[in-house]
């Protein structure tokens, strides 16, 4: 196979602490420095990420109870001391999820949380975050944060995802034009729908799934994860598929990308051909 992707020379695969087991969401939640990963063939390797996650990433915690809302944050943090470009990621977590006055007023007066219409007129009770880290090398870091707000009665939930690609060398943060060549998303929202049509064709769970429209994709384009051989697209409830099907991301293999990803163009390029 054509060695699409710069960062697959050091990729790792890590598991960090996220708050159930469930494959709906394509990750499996474990905790990295106590749990096998079922993916690992040999100690070393597991030994391998453990010692590399602790060189730079850890985990915080942030919990605020703020009247009848309670805010319950697990996310990322980078070392600062390893690295001070390092700031321009923890900056960017502490301003959008931090902040707690913010962060209360958007989760309890932003009606685009669910568009699930159970949750109209429902309160807003819990809002949990964590994460999981799809690749992490010396340059790339592909990181999910998991979103989850629950309501008023028992059982009532929504999901919203966002995908954060990050530069470690740069301290900037990489989106889909910094991967794919200009004039890309017509070719990437077919692959996108013909994998869509599918899993439509082969899990019922897909069943009521509809197509992925060139709006949808505009909003979802940048909300994405690499690894070395998928990239996944995540997407909110009912953007692609409704709520209870349970279904939020579409992946492709990077090979079949391979004519629209910038591969080694100039020394910036994260895939390399």
């Amino acid at each position: 196979m054509k060695k699409l992707i710069y960062i697959s020379l050091a990729i790792i695969l890590v598991s960090c602490n996220i708050i159930s087991n469930d494959s709906r969401f394509g990750v499996v939640y474990q905790d990295s420095k106590t749990a096998q990963i079922s993916d690992d063939k040999s100690n070393y390797w597991l030994a391998k990420q453990n010692t590399l996650q602790e060189n730079f990433i850890s985990t915080q915690k942030f919990y605020k109870e703020e009247g009848s809302l309670i805010l319950d944050y697990k996310y990322p943090h980078l070392d600062e001391e390893y690295n001070p470009v390092f700031s321009s990621f923890n900056s960017f977590i502490e301003k959008t999820y931090l902040r707690t006055e913010k962060s209360v007023q958007q989760v309890l007066h932003n009606n685009d949380l669910s568009c699930d219409p159970i949750f109209k007129d429902a309160e807003r009770k819990r809002r949990n975050i964590d994460y999981k880290i799809y690749t992490k090398n010396d340059q790339f870091l592909s990181v999910l944060l998991y979103k989850t707000n629950y309501y008023d009665e028992e059982h009532h939930n929504s999901f919203m995802f966002k995908g954060l690609n990050y530069d470690l060398k740069t301290g900037m943060f990489i989106t889909y034009s910094d991967l794919f060549e200009n004039n890309s998303d017509k070719f990437l929202l077919f692959k996108l729908n013909q994998e869509l049509q599918a899993r439509i064709g082969g899990q019922d769970s897909f069943n009521d799934c509809w197509e992925f429209t060139k709006d949808k994709f505009e909003v979802s384009k940048n909300n994405f994860v690499v690894n070395s051989e998928h990239i996944k697209f995540y997407f909110d409830d009912c953007a692609v598929c409704p709520t209870y099907s349970g279904n939020y991301f579409l992946e492709i293999p990077l090979e079949e990308l391979s004519s629209i990803l910038k591969t080694g163009k100039s020394e910036s390029s994260y895939f390399k051909s």
